[in-house]
């Protein structure tokens, strides 16, 4: 049986694909029986074809009726029926949907019969904000009410066995997923007949505390289910009794509670229990002291804060937030007296409950109706925590965010000493706001201890889940790496047979996430572990994977550039949809599939426009499937326009992140990505063994270039160019033989790896992860010690798990045999834009380059600025007479007045004198300068650079100092200064523009200044 989760994941899945294929009717469809089902039975559809205006804005409308008002309702019919005039409308539009919203209104409410409420129905998540400013708009402009149902409530109403036909008609969803029918249970059953009998004719007045435990059961039932409702009321008289005959404080502050929230779940006012708040908070910080009953006490607050937003109580927000930091006070106190180990675990989870509680903005209150229901929202609380992420959770405000993760830092280091704390509830709390709290200091340790703990008691598929639900909240805010680390842990808690198919839903949305951020080969890897896991599977429901994991990995294959293996991949996934019944002759069914469709159709214009030798081989890599013809109706479409030229072709793919198209075609295969500020060129021949060891290490380096982007490397902005040598053994390839090629601009390698034929896997991934680091530490600035505490990190954080799944990458991407690369390294034709110098950048924000101080900076300012002081009080004197001629000198104070529109300040210009000064001098004494200096040459050297000048040391022309020569020993000084800010450049070239660069990005390299007297005109004053 397919778990709620998983069916509510596939129906959102599926109702993607709607907008993709233009499918409004079907929406509308699902729309219209999911409102007669939920809003309203007497809806009937609009008439007049949608794309004309025939509906005038309404997709489904109510019709009259009398029933409702009928003194004795005997049909289900009558019972669902409204006597407002209700309108439905829907929309598959992805962009700018709100003022899709307001245009359909304005057509709705000008146009037709009077209208009370429309409920509209939108594929696309409209935030809270948006949806309250649309609400109100409406009654101002309108005078209507207004429900907005997103994608992600229609597909939480879908997944209900009343409601899944429409699913399986529409969605066309296979019918043996269908949620298993309710079970009915008795309407009343024995215990509440007998307890409410008990109760009702009971001869003595109720007082103890078992009396009231006795009584809640009945109590709390008839407060939250409609079919008990008529018996609240007695319930209620009952509790009341009791409350007036507590033998104790302490049975009446909970007869208070439980009378107080009976009240508002079963009525939907607290306005008859409003005293009995008061009653309860007017002994805080008094008397009460139990972890308990404080507890019931955060609930009342939350009880109170619904009612005032609900406009159903005459308690005001001030002296609710009154409560609230009594309540907080009285905790905070009891703490402070050093309880024992479960006293303490409950009371730090209450400190940390109120202080991450929502800050409610002041400001007038929602309208009356705008609010849910108590009962929608307890339901909806329930979805949100234990399913899945809940929009507009990400926007509020909470009241204390360190003194509350402090709270759950102490209750975590805690825990092992307080075995019978309950953490459930705190850890789903800590989900809740998983994206308010991502970035506090204690989040990993937090999350990392209420994960131990649970799994505890629920094994390690309950860390996947709430890895999963965190990962799905913190992609819905676009923190794309931080929901990477949950995704990955959720994929090792699942990674066994019994939830395989959570484990391949795992690979899918990691793939899904590297595409994101433009990392294609990592995205590829995951596809096709996904397509591999399904294949192998015993379960024949999961086949439907192979097909969704290859056309995944087609996508990869274009963003990166081989348009050709794309191709190729694509065919082979349609043939899977094919082979495994998974409705190939549908191909708008998976919006991936439409997705590579899209893409396919990229590709041919782009052959047919540059390259149309190539048309015919990419017809036939598509000819065993239907495809073409699809391919052939959108190129037609399209025919008219002007097509671009290759130029304009090769600079789309590189502002979109893309790899060169065609990169896989002729005898050179060609691989280009941008990340971190790093843009890398790797090349290999285009063989079979050749690629696939490329891949795997292209896929690997990805995916640490996805860790490292979470640290501080202290990464060079340079290119990287890589040639790929297969003629390693055993794994002895990568960093281990690494040959430098030449110090061009960024460096140019030849990297040496072992075929995977026959190669063990683990040997495999180490050289490739070797390989990836040696890159990225020949671009760092940290030293040994530090990059290799960032490295330990990332294998502490599952580097390792990370980068290889199920099978080596060698094995998992070998879809093609030697007469398929054969044919494509044969050919004449060249990539697109091969001779166009690449400008590739990444467009996603989680791949930039660091911006910002260093996170290296700030323990080394006081340093820099001892240094610059230093220099202001010596160097003068080293410079000698000179430094005289060259403020006096006119071509000079040009020269210098140009460099200090460049940033230059006056301990630049000292600094780059001194060295010109000291290298003549130097040479004068008969001190050579070269890489084969003696030790006693070198001491010699740095005396001279601290010794000031004497009378008989020669004294240099002006016109020794010009702009070029002052650029080139400012940019030495630069680099040999490095150490004393405990960097290493770890590099054979010496690349002064990018260390310059990230110095002064990054070590305020051209702020930075110590207090002195000007020596130069134009200087800034300090």
């Amino acid at each position: 049986m397919t778990s709620r989760l998983a069916l509510e994941k596939r129906i959102r899945y599926e109702l993607s694909t709607l907008a993709e294929s233009n499918a409004h009717h079907d929406f509308e469809a699902i729309c219209l029986g999911l409102a007669r089902g939920r809003i309203a039975t007497n809806l009937m559809p609009a008439t007049g074809p949608v794309s004309a205006g025939g509906d005038q804005g309404r997709d489904a409308e109510s019709f009259w009726t009398h029933l409702p008002s009928e003194v004795a309702i005997l049909s289900s019919f009558a019972l669902g029926a409204t006597q407002e005039n209700v309108v439905l409308a829907c929309t598959i539009q992805q962009a700018d949907v709100p003022t899709k919203i307001r245009r359909d209104l304005r057509s709705i409410c000008t146009q037709g019969g009077h209208v009370d409420r429309v409920v509209f129905f939108t594929l696309s998540p409209v935030s809270v904000a948006k949806r309250h400013e649309l609400q109100q708009q409406a009654r101002d402009l309108h005078g209507i009410s207004l429900d907005i149902w997103d994608g992600l409530a229609v597909a939480k109403e879908l997944s209900e066995h009343d409601l899944y036909h429409l699913a399986v008609d529409y969605l066309h969803l296979p019918s043996d997923l269908a949620p298993e029918r309710p079970v009915p249970e008795s309407p009343r059953p024995d215990w509440y007949v007998e307890a409410l009998s008990r109760w009702s004719t009971r001869p003595n007045s109720p007082s103890t505390i078992g009396d009231l435990v006795d009584l809640r059961e009945g109590l709390r039932l008839a407060s939250t289910d409609s079919l008990f409702a008529a018996d609240l009321p007695n319930w209620l008289t009952m509790a009341k009794q009791l409350l007036a005959n507590a033998n104790s404080e302490d049975v009446a502050v909970r007869a208070q509670f439980e009378i107080a929230w009976a009240t508002m779940r079963g009525t939907e006012t607290l306005l008859p229990a409003d005293d009995m708040l008061k009653a309860f908070f007017g002994l805080v910080p008094g008397s009460l002291e139990d972890p308990g009953i404080l507890r019931d006490g955060t609930m009342l607050l939350d009880l109170g804060y619904a009612a005032m937003l609900r406009r159903t109580t005459s308690i005001d927000r001030c002296q609710l937030e009154t409560w609230h930091g009594a309540l907080a006070g009285k905790i905070d106190a009891l703490l402070g007296a050093s309880p024992y180990p479960n006293a303490r675990a409950m009371l730090l989870s209450l400190q940390a409950y109120l202080a991450l509680h929502q800050r409610y903005p002041a400001g007038e209150l929602p309208e009356h109706g705008e609010m849910p229901s108590m009962s929608d929202t307890m339901s909806a609380l329930r979805g949100t925590v234990q399913i899945d992420a809940h929009h507009g959770v990400s926007g509020i405000e909470l009241m204390d965010v360190d003194k509350g993760m402090k709270a759950l830092g102490e209750l975590v280091e805690l825990l092992p000493e307080a075995p019978l704390f309950p953490i459930r509830d705190t850890a789903d709390i800590f989900g809740l706001y998983t994206s308010q709290l991502v970035d506090h200091p204690l989040f990993g340790k937090v999350r990392d201890g209420l994960d131990d703990a649970l799994e505890r008691v629920e094994g390690e598929s309950g860390r996947g889940s709430r890895a999963l639900n965190r990962a799905l909240r913190l992609i819905e805010v676009d923190r794309l790496l931080d929901a990477l680390h949950e995704l990955h842990v959720a994929k090792a808690s699942w990674w066994h047979g019994d939830t395989l198919e959570g484990s391949i839903e795992m690979f899918m949305l990691i793939s899904r996430v590297y595409y994101q951020l433009n990392l294609p080969h990592a995205g590829k890897l995951y596809a096709l572990a996904a397509t591999t896991a399904a294949h192998d599977a015993t379960d024949p429901s999961l086949k439907h994977y192979v097909a969704h994991g290859l056309v995944a990995a087609a996508t990869c294959d274009h963003h990166a550039g081989q348009s050709l293996t794309a191709t190729r991949t694509f065919n082979l996934g349609l043939l899977a949809r094919s082979h495994y019944g998974d409705r190939s002759d549908q191909l708008e069914v998976h919006s991936a599939v439409t997705n590579m469709l899209q893409d396919q159709c990229h590709i041919f214009r782009a052959a047919k426009a540059v390259r149309p030798s190539l048309v015919p081989l990419l017809s036939s890599l598509l000819e065993p499937t239907n495809v073409m013809e699809a391919v052939t109706s959108v190129l037609d479409a399209v025919g008219g326009t002007k097509p671009m030229t290759e130029s304009e072709i090769a600079d789309a793919t590189d502002r979109s992140g893309m790899g060169r198209l065609f990169s896989d075609v002729g005898p050179t295969r060609y691989y280009r990505w941008a990340a971190l500020g790093l843009t890398w060129q790797v090349q290999c021949k285009n063989e079979r063994q050749a690629v696939l060891a490329t891949e795997r290490f292209i896929a690997t380096t990805q995916i640490v270039l996805s860790e490292f982007a979470r640290h501080d490397a202290h990464l060079l902005v340079e290119p990287l160019l890589i040639d790929v040598s297969v003629d390693a053994r055993n794994g002895l390839g990568g960093a281990g033989w690494v040959d430098w090629i030449s110090d061009k601009r960024g460096g140019h390698w030849n990297l040496h790896l072992t075929p995977g034929d026959g190669a063990d896997r683990e040997a495999l991934q180490l050289e490739s992860l070797g390989a990836a680091m040696h890159f990225l530490a020949s671009q760092s600035l940290l030293n040994q010690a530090d990059f290799s505490a960032v490295m330990d990190t990332l294998f502490a954080g599952g580097l390792s798990h990370k980068s290889s799944i199920v099978r080596s990458y060698d094995e998992l991407a070998d879809l093609a045999e030697g007469a398929t690369y054969a044919a494509f390294s044969e050919r004449e034709e060249t990539p697109v834009g091969r001779s166009d110098p690449s400008s590739i950048s990444n467009p996603s924000p989680d791949m930039q380059e660091l911006q910002g101080l260093a996170a290296s900076y700030e323990a080394n300012r006081n340093k820099i600025h001892e240094n610059i002081a230093y220099r202001y009080a010596r160097l003068p004197a080293v410079i000698g007479p000179v430094l005289g001629l060259l403020q006096q000198d006119t071509q000079f104070t040009f020269i210098a007045k140009r460099l200090r529109r460049e940033g230059w300040l006056d301990w630049h210009l000292l600094l780059a004198i001194a060295n010109i000064v000291v290298n003549g001098r130097a040479a004068a004494r008969g001190i050579r300068l070269s890489r084969n200096m003696t030790a006693s040459e070198q001491r010699a050297f740095i005396d001279l650079i601290h010794e000031p000048a004497r009378t008989s040391d020669p004294v240099l022309p002006t016109s020794s100092f010009t702009e070029d020569s002052l650029r080139i020993h400012l940019s030495t000084a630069a680099v040999s200064g490095l150490g004393t800010l405990g960097l290493t450049l770890h590099k054979k070239a010496v690349p002064t523009e990018a260390i310059l660069s990230f110095l002064g990005d990054r070590y305020r390299y051209w702020e930075d200044d110590s207090e002195h007297e000007p020596y130069f005109p134009g200087a800034p004053k300090f």
